[in-house]
C-alpha cells in the first residue's frame, strides 16, 4: 500500500480528498435526514411547532435593502398547527436565541414565550442596530432560532445576510401565516422637497429644504413633494385599510377601482410621503394561510410599488 502511494502520489491525493468529501457529505446529509425524521416523530404525537421562516435544518435569507444607518427589524412568526384540524392542544413553551457580529446589536422583543392552543400563532422581533458606519456592499450575518422545551423539544433556526444598499426610498412587507393583515413599510431618506406647482418666489423644480418647508403654509406645502408613492395590488387578494391616514390623504391621480361581483374595490392609489420619514399601511388578507413578507420570505412583492422622488 505504501509503495503504491509513493508511486502514485497524485492519484492517492485525489482519492483521499474524494473520501473526505464523501465522509463530510454523508455527515451533513445524515444530520439532515435525522432532523426530518425527528420532526415526523413529533408530528405523530400531535406536536406541531412550525414557522414560515425558521426550519429544523435552518433557512438562509439574503436581504439587500438596509440603509446601514437606521435599525433594521426582522419579525419571526411561529405557529402550532399543521392545518385547521391538526394543531397542538397543549401550551408550547419555547426559548429564543440570536447571535450577531460586534458591528451591530441585536435586541430581542422577548427572550421566551408560550404558544397557547387558542392563539394559533406567535412572533418575535429582532432589531438590528448599527454600531459603526456601514457602506454600500457591506453585509451583516444574523443567526436566530427557537427551541421548544415543553411538551417536547424542537429547535428551528434561520440565518440572515443583511446587505447595505444606499437608497433614497425603500419598502418592505411584514406578514406571517395566520395573520389577518400585512403591513407595508415605506422609508423615504430624501431630506428635501421639490416644487411641483409655482408659488411665491419658488418655481417648478426648485428644491425646498426641510426647515423652509416646515415654515410654509399648508396650502404651499401641498404644492411640494419629497416622494409620491403609488401602490397597486389585486383586491381579490388584499384590501386596504380605508381608515389609514395615507389612504385618506391619497391623490386624485393614479386612483383606480375594479368592479368585482357588482362592487367597487380599490386596486391602485397614490400618496405623498414626507421627507426623512417612515410610514406604513395595513392591508387585510383574503387568505390568512399565506405569508407575503418581502423581501425576507418572498423574492417578489405582492404589492407593486412605484415612487417619484424629488431631485
Amino acid at each position: 500500500m505504501m509503495k503504491f502511494i509513493r508511486e502514485h502520489r497524485t492519484a492517492s491525493t485525489i482519492i483521499l480528498v474524494l473520501l473526505l468529501l464523501f465522509l463530510l457529505v454523508g455527515i451533513v446529509f445524515g444530520r439532515y435526514i435525522k432532523n426530518i425524521v425527528n420532526e415526523y416523530i413529533l408530528e405523530t404525537k400531535a406536536f406541531y411547532f412550525n414557522s414560515s421562516i425558521l426550519n429544523v435544518n435552518g433557512k438562509n435569507f439574503s436581504i439587500t435593502n438596509w440603509d446601514g444607518v437606521n435599525s433594521y427589524p426582522i419579525t419571526i412568526d411561529l405557529n402550532n398547527r399543521k392545518s385547521d384540524s391538526r394543531y397542538t392542544t397543549t401550551d408550547i413553551a419555547y426559548d429564543i436565541f440570536v447571535s450577531c457580529p460586534s458591528t451591530v446589536t441585536c435586541t430581542l422583543s422577548k427572550n421566551n414565550g408560550v404558544l397557547h392552543p387558542e392563539d394559533t400563532m406567535d412572533s418575535y422581533t429582532i432589531t438590528v442596530t448599527p454600531l459603526q458606519n456601514f457602506y454600500e456592499g457591506d453585509t451583516v450575518v444574523v443567526n436566530t432560532g427557537v427551541t421548544s422545551n415543553a411538551p417536547y423539544q424542537k429547535t428551528m433556526t434561520a440565518t440572515y445576510t443583511i446587505g447595505v444598499e444606499k437608497s433614497d426610498f425603500s419598502y418592505d412587507i411584514v406578514d406571517s401565516v395566520n395573520s389577518k393583515y400585512l403591513t407595508i413599510n415605506f422609508t423615504n431618506s430624501i431630506s428635501y422637497y421639490q416644487v411641483e406647482q409655482a408659488f411665491g418666489t419658488y418655481q417648478v423644480g426648485d428644491q425646498v429644504s426641510l426647515d423652509d418647508y416646515n415654515a410654509l403654509s399648508p396650502t404651499d406645502q401641498a404644492k411640494c413633494f419629497s416622494a409620491i408613492v403609488t401602490v397597486e395590488y389585486n383586491p381579490t387578494i388584499l384590501m386596504v385599510d380605508m381608515t389609514d391616514r395615507l389612504y385618506l390623504s391619497r391623490l386624485s391621480t393614479d386612483y383606480q377601482e375594479l368592479t368585482i361581483g357588482g362592487h367597487q374595490y380599490v386596486s391602485k392609489f397614490s400618496f405623498k410621503v414626507n421627507a426623512s420619514s417612515s410610514n406604513s399601511i395595513i392591508f387585510y388578507k383574503d387568505d390568512i394561510t399565506q405569508n407575503y413578507t418581502y423581501p425576507i420570505v418572498n423574492n417578489n412583492s405582492i404589492i407593486t410599488v412605484t415612487v417619484n422622488s424629488a431631485n
